[in-house]
C-alpha cells in the first residue's frame, strides 16, 4: 500500500468522540457528506441517492433498476409476449445488500433529527419489502427482510411524530404514532423470536415517545387550569384550589355565552 493510502492522518485530526462522531461535509463534487467517525475508521455517506453514491445499471438504485424491469414485463405482457417478473435468489441478494446501506443510513439521519430524509429513506426500504415479498422467487427470500420491518415501521413513524411536534402540530404527531403502533401491531405473525422481539421493542419505543408529546404539548387555557387545580388539591392548597375553580367555572360561562343559540 502507498503511503498516500494511509488515513492515519484523517483519523488523527478527528478523534474518536462516543459524544460527537457524526459531522457533515461537503465533498470534492461540492454535494454534502455525512461522516460517521467509529473507533478505528471512518464512513462516509451520500445524503441523497444511494448512501455509498453508486449508480447500478445507470440506475439510481437496484431497486428502480428493478421496477423498471417489472414495467417493461408488464409491458411485454400486455402486448402477448412473455409473461411472469421474478427476482432470483441472486437479484434479491442485490436488493438485501443495498438495503442495508439505506438502513445504516436512516438510523444515522434519526440520530440527526432530520426526519425528512429517516422519511424518505423508511419509506423507500418498506418498498423494498413489500417488493421482495410479492415478486422472489423462493419463499426465504420473501420472508428475509421482515425481520427489519419493524425498526424500519417504528422509525418512520417515530420521524412523522417529531416532525409534526416540531411544527407545533403535537395532536397530529400523536395520531401518527397511534398509526404506527397500530400497524406494527398489525404484521402477520412470523415464527421467529426475533422478530417478535422486534415488534414488541418498537411499539414501547412509539409508546415512549407518545407519552414525551404528551407531556410537551401545549395547554389550552382550561388544561393549564386544570392541571394546577390538581397540584393544588395534591399539596391540600384548599383556598388556591378554590380560586382556580372559580377561574374555571368562568371559562365554562365564557364558553357558554359564546356559544351560538338555538332557532
Amino acid at each position: 500500500m502507498a503511503k498516500k493510502d494511509d488515513i492515519g492522518g484523517l483519523l488523527g485530526s478527528w478523534p474518536y468522540d462516543p459524544d460527537d462522531y457524526l459531522r457533515e461535509i461537503v465533498g470534492q463534487d461540492g454535494k454534502p457528506k455525512l461522516q460517521v467517525r467509529f473507533p478505528m475508521g471512518v464512513e462516509q455517506y451520500e445524503l441523497d441517492g444511494r448512501p455509498d453514491g453508486l449508480r447500478p445499471m445507470g440506475y439510481e438504485s437496484y431497486l428502480e433498476y428493478f421496477i423498471q424491469k417489472r414495467e417493461r414485463a408488464k409491458t411485454l405482457a400486455a402486448s402477448g409476449g412473455e409473461t411472469a417478473f421474478r427476482l432470483t435468489p441472486e437479484d434479491c441478494d442485490l436488493l438485501r445488500d443495498e438495503a442495508m446501506i439505506f438502513y445504516y443510513r436512516y438510523d444515522l439521519m434519526y440520530m440527526r433529527k432530520d426526519y425528512e430524509r429517516v422519511l424518505r429513506d423508511t419509506a423507500r426500504n418498506l418498498l423494498v419489502f413489500d417488493f421482495i415479498a410479492h415478486f422472489a422467487e423462493q419463499i426465504e427470500d420473501r420472508e428475509s427482510m421482515e425481520i427489519y420491518r419493524p425498526f424500519a415501521l417504528r422509525l418512520h413513524f417515530a420521524a412523522r411524530g417529531l416532525q409534526c411536534a416540531r411544527k407545533n402540530r403535537h395532536e397530529e404527531g400523536l395520531r401518527q404514532l397511534h398509526i404506527g403502533i397500530t400497524r406494527i401491531e398489525a404484521l402477520d405473525d412470523l415464527d421467529d423470536p426475533k422478530w417478535r422481539r422486534e415488534c414488541k421493542g418498537a411499539t414501547a419505543f412509539l409508546r415512549r415517545l407518545e407519552r414525551r408529546l404528551e407531556r410537551t404539548r401545549p395547554l389550552s387555557p382550561r388544561q393549564r387550569l386544570q392541571r394546577d387545580l390538581k397540584k393544588a388539591v395534591d399539596k391540600e392548597d384548599y383556598e388556591s384550589a378554590a380560586r382556580i375553580r372559580d377561574r374555571l367555572a368562568g371559562l365554562e360561562h365564557n364558553d357558554d355565552s359564546a356559544a351560538p343559540s338555538g332557532e
